[in-house]
C-alpha cells in the first residue's frame, strides 16, 4: 500500500479497474510513477496525488462525455486526444466515475 490520500485513491482507483478488465499494476513509461496497463498499452498513470491520468479512445469517450463531461473531477484536453486527467479528492470521486472507468477499460480492451 502506498502512503498518503492521493495513494490511497490511486489504490482504490486500481483496484476497481482490475476488477474491470485485464490489466496490470507496474511502473510508467512515462517517468518514474505507478502505472496500469492492459496489454501492452499504458491506459492509466498517476500524476500526483488524487490526479490521474486515464487513457480513453474517442469512441469511448463519445459514449461518457455526456455524462461525465462536465463532472468536476474529469479535465480533458482536446489537445490530448486519447487522455483525460481526473481529480480525485475522494472515494465518493471514484465510486461516482465507476461507469467512466469501465467504459475506459472496455475502450482500451
Amino acid at each position: 500500500m502506498h502512503e498518503g490520500q492521493g495513494d490511497l485513491l490511486w489504490d482504490a482507483f486500481v483496484l476497481l479497474m482490475l476488477a474491470s478488465g485485464p490489466a496490470q499494476e507496474r511502473r510508467s513509461r512515462y517517468g518514474d510513477k505507478p502505472a496500469l496497463v492492459s496489454g501492452s498499452r499504458e491506459i492509466a498513470h498517476l500524476e500526483a496525488p488524487g490526479v490521474i491520468d486515464l487513457r480513453i479512445t474517442r469512441d469511448g469517450w463519445s459514449r461518457v462525455s455526456a455524462d461525465f463531461g462536465d463532472d468536476p473531477a474529469v479535465r480533458r484536453d482536446s489537445r490530448r486526444r486519447d487522455w483525460i486527467e481526473l481529480h480525485l479528492s475522494s472515494l465518493a470521486d471514484i465510486e461516482r466515475l465507476r461507469p467512466l472507468l469501465r467504459a475506459a477499460m472496455a475502450a482500451n480492451a
